[in-house]
């Protein structure tokens, strides 16, 4: 009888194994189909447009970028500019009385993404928020996103000397890229005389090690002499900051795009 029953629980067991055999074999088949099905879709759409632009004489040159725009994807050319705001969250980097530098630092990068967008440039934040950022994730995603700069803004502060002032743009050692981007910021503030400026420095700091393309770090002043504190928090004053950061910028910008051949420029 036991051996009866061990032969009947045997056939049950294979043949729910062969059921379920069934279903996947039925499902894969489902699959297969629906995949197909797909791509003749896709198959469809490509030829139809390329057989249209071919009857229609609307492009000559018809290439695959072509479909990708009919598609409603567009290529972006603009030069990427990683933005990044010194410090956030619980780091609030130095700081005078009530006067943060995390917060100088997150309102002069949005005033500066704004008028660098204005002109036609891409630009990304590392924050855009009260939000503690690794120095080392800050690198990672300006890499990640293949940033042409990295600008970190940032406040200075000197506890032996509280006459110190004006702003510093500092780079690495070993970057000549990094010097000349520095060395366009720094002409830039200059442009302005009422903007105090110490000049270009070589630092070995994480943000500039770790990131992969041109990279300054610029402390745009001294929390720790009182007027140029006051003038840092004034609205008047950060706009003309700006200003003259996003002069230098675009002025370095300029120098990355390569003049067309006289033989490409159309008269």
């Amino acid at each position: 009888m036991a051996t009866g029953r061990k032969r009947k629980q045997q056939c049950s067991i294979k043949k729910k194994r062969r059921r379920l055999k069934r279903r996947i074999k039925a499902w894969c088949a489902r699959i297969l189909v629906l995949f197909t099905l797909f791509l003749l879709v896709f198959l469809v759409v490509w030829g139809g447009i390329w057989v249209w632009r071919l009857l229609t004489g609307a492009d000559e040159t018809f290439v695959g970028a072509r479909i990708i725009e009919d598609l409603g994807f567009q290529k972006d050319d603009r030069i990427v500019v990683v933005l990044d705001a010194g410090h956030g969250g619980r780091d609030q980097g130095t700081n005078s009385g009530d006067v943060l530098e995390k917060e100088i630092n997150l309102k002069v990068a949005e005033r500066l993404a704004e008028v660098l967008e204005d002109a036609d440039v891409k630009v990304l934040l590392t924050r855009t928020d009260d939000t503690k950022v690794g120095l080392e994730e800050r690198a990672s995603y300006a890499n990640e996103q293949k940033a042409d700069l990295f600008v970190s803004i940032h406040c200075n502060y000197c506890e032996d000397d509280a006459g110190v002032n004006g702003l510093e743009c500092y780079y690495r050692e070993d970057s000549a890229e990094g010097k000349a981007l520095a060395e366009q910021v720094v002409e830039g503030i200059e442009g302005d005389s009422t903007i105090p400026c110490r000049g270009t420095r070589t630092a070995n700091f994480r943000v500039l090690t770790k990131t992969r393309m041109p990279a300054v770090l610029v402390e745009i002043g001294y929390l720790s002499n009182r007027d140029e504190c006051a003038k840092l928090t004034e609205e008047s004053y950060q706009k003309l900051l700006v200003q003259r950061l996003a002069a230098g910028i675009l002025a370095y910008k300029d120098t990355l795009v390569e003049p067309l051949p006289e033989d490409d420029i159309s008269e």
